[in-house]
């Protein structure tokens, strides 16, 4: 019972990520990517189907297939990744933004560990 509901809970948000995936395809500032391979991680756990729907797709599925079996990121990703992390932290943090100064340590942490993540992944092609 419990194993059912975590596969119809993995589901759903496997779908969820895909729609914010797919969105992200379109609209400037949201990464598509990162949001496919979790609804690729949720539907490897709960749906083989849409997992390969995900992983064999003709616009992006090479890229997460590439990333859930080696975890490498071409190096125009990473660099891209990485200046738009630093982009809308900066926004995030600078003085003209009504945020205290525990939000902005926590932006500016939660850049560093986004960036050393993308720095430790192997760089393909």
């Amino acid at each position: 019972m419990l194993a059912k509901l975590k596969k119809i809970l993995l589901y759903c948000l496997g779908l969820v990520f895909l729609g914010i995936g797919i969105a992200g395809y379109f609209l400037p500032g949201l990464p598509g990517t990162v949001f496919l391979i979790l609804s690729a991680v949720c539907f490897m756990r709960s749906n083989e189907k849409m997992y390969r729907w995900v992983t064999e797709h003709k616009l992006f599925g090479s890229q997460i297939k590439q990333f859930m079996e080696t975890g490498a990121m071409p190096k125009r990703a990473k660099i891209i990744s990485i200046t738009c992390i630093w982009l809308f932290s900066a926004i995030s943090v600078s003085p003209i933004t009504p945020y205290g100064w525990v939000f902005k340590t926590i932006v500016l942490c939660l850049a560093g560990i986004g960036t050393s993540y993308i720095l430790t992944r192997p760089t393909s092609k």
